[in-house]
């Protein structure tokens, strides 16, 4: 049989750690709330960027040393290179009619990380006039600076 102040010292520590934990999940969940404006923000503005072959919007909520992963497993580090790579990758080529970003879920991880992931498309139309897209599965690693702004360090397209 447990004593009763022992049996009263267990269920105090257990609430205690529930309590810690309860905690820990409200600011994970806060994490994520508070990244969604700057995630939304970036990809309507990704969307866009695209169409109008603006390179400085779309690498703005990079990190000055993001690594930008791309489908053929190349990397890219650096906001600039990052910029630069699309930069060439717009240039030139076949006009974007649009490009999308859907979002299909975003979960919070330690050290103040969020991680999104979804579908990215580009549609382009070809100099003989038919519309090609593109695109595919995402996932992007969002950190929370100690200026409270929100960047990406890892973008991944897969």
């Amino acid at each position: 049989m447990v004593p009763m102040k022992v049996a009263k010292l267990g269920a105090a520590a257990l609430g205690l750690v529930a309590a810690a934990v309860s905690a820990q999940a409200s600011e994970h969940t806060n994490w994520v709330a508070d990244a969604m404006p700057a995630i939304r923000r970036a990809n309507s503005e990704w969307s866009e960027a695209m169409k109008s072959g603006d390179v400085d919007v779309i690498a703005k909520p990079y990190a000055i040393d993001a690594v930008f992963v791309t489908a053929d497993g190349n990397s890219i580090r650096g906001r600039t290179a990052i910029r630069d790579f699309y930069r060439s990758r717009l240039n030139g080529k076949a006009p974007v009619v649009s490009a999308t970003i859907l979002r299909r879920g975003a979960t919070v991880g330690d050290d103040g990380l969020v991680y999104e992931w979804g579908v990215g498309t580009v549609a382009v139309r070809s100099s003989g006039g038919a519309i090609e897209t593109r695109g595919g599965p995402y996932l992007t690693v969002w950190k929370r600076e100690d200026n409270g702004q929100w960047e990406i360090i890892r973008n991944v397209v897969l």
